[in-house]
């Protein structure tokens, strides 16, 4: 989650646009989180991500519970009120038949 600063261009049907408040409303999301599941979430994103193992050096955070943390803390983002509404929009976009935004698209895990 971060802003370059730089303004996004519009590309066709808004892309960019959707893109930008899609981050938007995740930094809003993210910022209403607990502590807790702000630092999972931040060192789970990271790139590498920070291995199992050493965010169970965190106290109160034994290797078997970051899974299901982690999950708790993504559904917390999930119905925040912002994330609710793009959610939707995008599941009634696929409703629809209609791509809601290629920029939206789920990435492999690698």
């Amino acid at each position: 989650m971060r802003n370059s600063g730089q303004s996004l261009p519009v590309a066709a049907g808004g892309c960019s646009l959707l893109a930008a408040e899609r981050d938007a409303a995740l930094r809003e999301a993210f910022l209403h989180l607990p502590p807790c599941c702000q630092r999972l979430i931040a060192q789970l994103i990271q790139d590498p991500p920070v291995p199992y193992a050493e965010i169970s050096t965190t106290p109160d955070i034994p290797v078997s519970s970051i899974g299901p943390i982690r999950g708790r803390c993504l559904d917390r983002l999930r119905h925040y009120p912002a994330i609710a509404a793009l959610i939707n929009a995008e599941t009634e976009s696929a409703r629809q038949d209609q791509p809601f935004c290629p920029t939206h698209a789920r990435r492999p895990r690698q």
